[in-house]
């Protein structure tokens, strides 16, 4: 039985992030690509970041 709750668990999260995305996606569409260019610069500036510490 906790395999079945485990699994139906997994399965509504999977529905609601479903929905959650494509309500996003709905709102979002036209900023889309400045947001991708946003977490873009954001993990590059990170990992430079990261590095410039690290020495």
């Amino acid at each position: 039985m906790k395999y079945l709750k485990e699994l139906r668990t997994m399965l509504v999260t999977a529905l609601v992030v479903f929905v959650a995305m494509q309500v996003l996606i709905t709102i979002i569409q036209p900023y889309v690509p400045v947001i991708l260019g946003a977490i873009v610069v954001i993990t590059v500036s990170w990992l430079v970041y990261g590095r410039i510490t690290r020495l």
